[in-house]
């Protein structure tokens, strides 16, 4: 039984080695080719197959050419060398009424039983007519036709295939006009015409609407509902659109994705796209003119002039600011409230400015520079425009006019003195205050002048008198100013100077009579009494 049992395990192992020395020689075969004396034929056989072959007008599409090898032995074993397809291409040879974009596409290998596809992306023409059209298709590669013992026979193949092509009846979008009066740095509506160009009615029709090239449409994108879409019709809407303040001019591309269904309520699988342009208005432009300062050093003064919208279009909400490039400028308030001003008119502004007392007089440089929103939602800036000021030297507010007063000792003159307005605003409420000393003194020391208009005179008087014992002699006076100007402001001027003269006292006969009329008496007393002399003589 032993013995048994072991002469069968024996026969079984041998027949398994036998089985696998069998299978190993086989694949041997099948790989490395035939053995001496083997002959064997055969070669891949391509079938090409355009399996989607429905494109709708104006759209961008692939045609993916499907190729699939199905081989065929003729002579003895179908090895991998015989039955494989080898450097395989394809190549659109006539694209009929279509744009393909892709040339010859290299797939490498197609092993028997394999398929490899091939893909073009295609353009479809917007204004195609719905039909079938024809694509001609051609497949090169390489075989091994023929395997013996002394070598290969290898050789290049090619077919031809036509294929259709269906255009199908359907909705085409595009972007028609584009309006808006938005400029770069500002935001505003714009106008945006989407049409259906095409056959067949969209329906449930949705746009996304996108911009680029600096434009920004709703903060990104805006979504619009256009409903049932008829061919042949157009819908206009209205989104907002924001331009960078960096953009040039020149059209700037807008894009439109369509989503809708067809007659039988099913949803297009591929959205439509359509693009369009919108062109932002150019640039606004402002200039400065009629520019007018009264600034001179150490006194409050006024930069003046007119701003000019130069277009191209009108601007509300505007206001102008000034900046001063030097520290010894100061403007109170730099922003000017600007009102509507449409292209080509002026708006005249005045910055109130004041220049420090520590300055030197020459040209400073402004600069001006203009906002405006225009009702929306940004803000834009134009400029800075550099413009030139002169400081004036130092000046007084008042020039003192009059004629030398004289005035004798131990006696009252009135003084009359002319005041002049220098400066460049009209000055309010204008007291005058006079100042004398020993030995002059004053019974009306103040005087008032209502306005002065710039340039403009007014005559003051006081009253001096001299101490009967002053010294014959040249004396000054005193006097300052406290006025208001245009601004409210309560300014108190220097302290003036004004020379007067004391003159020698004139006997005016205070201290007796005249020595005339003393003579006169004195001789009327000499004849009447020689009258009475004579008269008692005789």
């Amino acid at each position: 039984m032993i013995a048994v049992s072991t002469v069968r395990r024996r026969t079984v192992a041998l027949v398994a080695v036998c089985v696998v020395l069998l299978v190993v020689g086989t694949a041997i075969a099948l790989v490395a080719g035939p053995a001496a004396g083997q002959n064997n034929q055969g070669e891949p056989n391509l079938d090409v197959y355009l399996p989607d072959n429905e494109v709708a007008p104006g759209t961008e599409t692939t045609f993916d050419v499907r190729v699939q090898n199905d081989a065929h032995v003729r002579v003895g074993t179908g090895t991998q060398t015989l039955t494989t397809a080898r450097a395989v291409s394809v190549e659109i040879t006539d694209e009929g009424p279509f744009d393909v974009r892709t040339g010859r596409s290299p797939i490498g290998q197609i092993p028997d039983g394999d398929v490899r596809d091939a893909s073009f992306g295609v353009t479809v023409p917007e204004g195609i007519e719905p039909g079938t059209y024809e694509i001609d298709v051609r497949v090169r590669y390489s075989v091994t036709n023929r395997e013996t013992a002394s070598g290969d026979q290898r050789l290049t193949r090619s077919t031809r295939e036509t294929f259709e092509v269906t255009v199908t009846d359907d909705a085409i979008f595009a972007v028609g006009n584009v309006t808006t009066d938005v400029q770069p740095g500002t935001t505003g509506e714009a106008e945006i015409e989407l049409e259906n160009v095409g056959s067949a009615t969209a329906y449930a029709t949705t746009a996304t609407i996108t911009g680029g090239g600096g434009v920004t449409i709703d903060d990104g994108s805006a979504e619009e509902f256009l409903g049932d879409f008829e061919p042949g019709t157009s819908r206009t809407v209205a989104v907002d659109a924001a331009v960078a303040e960096s953009v040039v001019g020149g059209d700037k591309p807008i894009e439109a994705v369509f989503e809708y269904r067809d007659e039988n309520g099913i949803e297009r699988s591929e959205p439509r796209t359509a693009t369009g342009s919108l062109s932002p208005v150019g640039a606004q432009s402002f200039s400065i003119t009629s520019l007018d300062d009264t600034l001179s050093v150490g006194y409050d003064g006024r930069i003046t002039g007119e701003i000019r919208n130069d277009g191209p279009t009108g601007i509300s909400d505007g206001v102008l600011t000034i900046e001063p490039r030097s520290d010894s400028l100061i403007v109170e308030e730099g922003r000017v409230a600007l009102p509507e001003l449409s292209a080509g008119e002026t708006a005249e502004f005045e910055f109130p400015t004041e220049v420090s007392g520590q300055s030197d007089p020459g040209p400073r440089q402004v600069r001006f520079t203009v906002e405006y929103a225009n009702d929306g939602r940004t803000t834009a800036t134009v400029g800075p425009v550099s413009e030139r000021v002169v400081v004036d030297p130092q000046r007084e507010a008042f020039t003192i006019g009059g004629d030398d007063v004289q005035v004798r000792q131990g006696s009252t003159a009135e003084l009359s003195l002319s005041i002049t307005n220098e400066r460049p605003e009209t000055l309010r409420n204008i007291n005058a205050k006079l100042y004398a000393d020993s030995p002059l003194s004053t019974s009306s020391d103040e005087a008032f002048v209502n306005e002065l208009a710039p340039g403009e005179t007014a005559e003051i008087r006081f009253d001096i008198t001299a101490d009967g014992s002053a010294m014959a002699k040249t004396h000054r006076v005193e006097l300052d100013f406290q006025y208001d100007t245009e601004r409210g402001e309560t300014v108190l001027s220097r302290t003036y100077q004004h020379q007067i003269e004391i003159g020698e006292r004139v006997d005016d006969g205070d201290d007796g009579p005249p020595l005339l009329l003393v003579g006169a008496a004195l001789a009327a007393i000499a004849v009447i009494a020689a009258g009475l002399w004579w008269r008692r003589r005789g």
